[in-house]
């Protein structure tokens, strides 16, 4: 399993002090996971949020922050490839010429995200033979 995570301080919502709040991402079942939970060691309070795909901004940014960007780049992709490439976003969700964006920006200057988004778009276009390169983003 590819995982990533930082830990960032925040106040308390209960007693307002600070709160330390461990921020991760992860691949689970060809899916992105994220997760945060936090704890506050002065009062006990204790909270856990996590979901699916879209990490929220604020997790997110806080990740990169702390990891860096990273970025996955494509080459040789013409022909076959590049129907394979655009058939990779279409089937995740992509409107067409967001999938034509997106795969000119792989095969140019690269995508930016977080290491886990782009490791597991990496081997959703290896199971479509396409190889890709992820760099960066891995300070955690």
């Amino acid at each position: 399993m590819i995982s990533y995570g930082v830990s960032i301080v925040r106040a308390c919502s209960d007693c307002g002090s600070e709160m330390t709040c461990d921020l991760a991402q992860r691949i689970v079942n060809d899916r992105l996971h994220w997760t945060a939970w936090c704890h506050c060691p002065h009062c006990g309070s204790a909270e856990e949020t996590f979901g699916w795909d879209d990490t929220p901004a604020e997790i997110r940014d806080a990740l990169v922050a702390g990891c860096g960007l990273a970025r996955l780049t494509v080459e040789g992709t013409t022909g076959p490839g590049r129907v394979a490439l655009l058939k990779v976003f279409r089937d995740a969700g992509a409107s067409l010429p967001e999938a034509q964006t997106a795969a000119q920006r792989a095969v140019t200057t690269g995508i930016e995200g977080t290491r886990v988004e782009l490791e597991l778009l990496t081997q959703r276009l290896e199971r479509s033979t396409i190889t890709a390169i992820v760099t960066g983003g891995d300070r955690c």
